[in-house]
């Protein structure tokens, strides 16, 4: 079984050099992402009738980054790493959450459901971006990651537009403060992942080469590593880490908190 899952992994595996930042291929690749992600939320926005249609195709776009996580895991883990983990690839990014949130909403009570997807609305809306703009670290040696790349952050673009013109989000400040909360629990998570597995990844690295990570990124919130993200990465050199990481979750939950107050203001309109 193992062998025919490489197989099929292999024929997928056409290499490629890493596009060039902010190259004819990156601003082409976002820019037809955010178009699609556009275009997507308003059709379904129209067929979206009712809050049972709009939990059922949110949940419908949770489960196809569900497929497409596990696709990028075991290639990375089969083909890029030849059999070894790499935790930096671990699915505990704040562009993986909306994953995990979309499945979670028929199980949830309209409170929470209605705190989760305003989360959407604002910080998937602003992580989508954010890659779109700087796609650093999904330009890769391999045409079907950098293109899963490119479609997982139009499927995030997709699900918080989508949740904005359905108008089922929250723009009080009480619901801002859930958002906030509810990002620091995650924040909080990501920061113990990475704690938890830094004492492994010089070992993963070292038996296996193939391995090119030796530290975990989840959130981008390591207390032990400076911030491979720009601007970020100057202020942990100047004011120290904890104080870097401190301003990052910050800037995060302000920016977002903004993007969905707009949000809601313009579909009031």
């Amino acid at each position: 079984m193992e062998n025919k899952v490489i197989d099929v992994l292999n024929m997928t595996a056409w290499r490629m050099d890493p596009p060039q930042l902010f190259g004819g291929f990156h601003i082409i690749a976002s820019l037809l992402a955010a178009a699609l992600a556009i275009l997507a939320a308003v059709l379904f926005t129209r067929r979206a009738g009712s809050e049972k249609d709009v939990r059922r195709i949110l949940v419908s776009a949770g489960w196809i980054l569900v497929v497409l996580e596990v696709y990028k895991q075991v290639f990375i883990f089969y083909i890029v790493n030849d059999g070894a983990y790499d935790f930096w690839f671990f699915p505990f990014q704040l562009c993986s959450v909306p994953m995990y949130l979309c499945i979670l909403l028929p199980f949830l009570k309209e409170k929470s459901r209605i705190t989760l997807i305003t989360f959407m609305s604002g910080y998937t809306f602003v992580s989508a971006v954010a890659t779109l703009i700087y796609p650093e670290d999904i330009l890769r040696t391999y045409i079907s990651l950098t293109a899963h790349g490119f479609i997982w952050h139009g499927i995030l673009l997709f699900i918080s537009l989508f949740v904005v013109l359905t108008g089922r989000t929250d723009s009080s400040y009480k619901s801002l403060l859930n958002t906030a909360f509810l990002f620091m629990i995650l924040g909080i998570i990501a920061l113990i992942i990475n704690i938890a597995v830094e004492p492994v990844m010089p070992a993963i690295h070292a038996a296996h080469p193939s391995v090119s990570h030796i530290w975990a990124a989840m959130f981008y919130l390591n207390p032990f590593h400076i911030s491979p993200q720009p601007v970020i990465c100057d202020i942990q050199k100047t004011a120290g880490i904890p104080a870097g990481l401190a301003l990052y979750m910050l800037v995060i939950a302000f920016v977002s908190s903004v993007v969905i107050k707009l949000f809601k203001a313009i579909s009031r309109r």
